[in-house]
């Protein structure tokens, strides 16, 4: 039962005792843990500079549980923004041990860790549901793979939302032979260029960073990101339109140098491991309910929103590039794409 009396009660009771003064900050949090003996600092860098993303929910939640499990033993600090590199550099720096932690997105990760181009592969899945089974039940078959190829292990994961076209045109996308008189950005992957080029796009590799100015001066016409994205970096000044599909979300594992980790003592690869896997069941809760808030401010800028109804064409068409970059999944891709293709069979169904 709830006791809605005594809270408004208790309510009155605090307006009548004055205004409450409140802290900026709480004094003590995972970025101002007190310093100790032996403390063990822990490096994350990521790309990502705005704190209304996902990623920065994201590994703020696994900082501050990596604090409070390790009795803060384990020190958190976040470099953001590419501080300390590219997505592929920081990558590195995890192989070697420099950095600790890292937060690519899964098209950067796989070209070090070829392994994970398997959620790549346009529509392996299509909800978000069947993505989030994938990664669960994935991740261990996986992790071998991806420490032999990139000396890194994933211990969480955080998806971005499904990757949704923008783009500026007088008529909506809603089948591929509309990709035909667009030119759109990819990122450098091989498997999302070979995506658009099977339904007749014309893909045009552009760094992040420099997409707006292209989007600006007509160098594109459009893209593909979530709608997080597309309206928090202002895309929606430069494009009038967007259409939602399901050929690909984009996710970013949490990624631990596995030489840092086996450094540790068996209770703090037990802290890092726990802080991964409940930093990743938040996201899941948190993503799909500030995703909704984008896509309000995307109609409230005039973009024009369309769904494809009927993805048949497009899964048709996307699917068919499979067997082509199996060798680009690793040696043994299609051992890979099979050990998915017996887990969707497997797949309970949307919850």
């Amino acid at each position: 039962m709830r006791h809605f009396g005594k809270a408004a009660a208790f309510a009155g009771a605090l307006a009548c005792a004055g205004p409450v003064i409140a802290q900026e900050h709480n004094p003590f949090d995972w970025r101002s843990v007190p310093e100790q003996d032996d403390q063990i600092t822990m490096k994350i860098g990521h790309s990502v500079n705005m704190e209304w993303s996902s990623h920065t929910a994201t590994l703020k939640r696994f900082a501050e549980l990596v604090a409070i499990y390790s009795n803060n033993e384990i020190k958190p600090e976040i470099f953001p923004g590419s501080q300390l590199g590219g997505e592929r550099e920081m990558m590195q720096q995890a192989r070697q041990g420099a950095l600790q932690v890292t937060f690519p997105a899964t098209n950067n990760a796989a070209a070090l860790a070829p392994s994970l181009n398997v959620f790549i592969l346009p529509y392996l899945a299509t909800s978000t549901s069947q993505v989030n089974y994938l990664q669960d039940e994935l991740t261990e078959f996986l992790n071998p793979r991806v420490i032999d190829e990139a000396g890194v292990r994933i211990v969480g994961w955080e998806n971005s939302g499904w990757r949704a076209f923008f783009y500026k045109s007088d008529e909506p996308i809603t089948k591929p032979s509309d990709l035909a008189n667009l030119k759109m950005r990819v990122p450098p992957n091989p498997i999302m260029i070979a995506t658009y080029e099977a339904w007749g796009g014309n893909p045009t590799p552009i760094a992040w960073n420099e997409l707006y100015g292209a989007l600006q001066q007509g160098v594109v016409e459009g893209g593909d990101n979530p709608v997080t994205d597309v309206i928090g970096m202002k895309f929606n000044e430069v494009i009038n339109r967007m259409t939602t599909f399901h050929y690909t979300i984009l996710t970013h594992p949490i990624v631990v140098s596995e030489r840092w980790f086996q450094g540790l003592s068996d209770e703090h690869k037990a802290v890092i491991e726990r802080a991964g896997e409940e930093a990743t069941a938040y996201i899941r809760w948190w993503q799909p309910l500030d995703e909704e808030r984008w896509w309000d401010q995307a109609r409230e800028a005039g973009v024009e929103i369309t769904a494809i109804e009927d993805e048949s064409e497009w899964i048709e068409k996307a699917r068919a590039i499979w067997p082509d970059y199996y060798d680009a999944i690793g040696p043994d891709g299609e051992a890979v794409v099979a050990k998915v293709m017996e887990l969707l069979e497997a797949y309970p169904g949307d919850q």
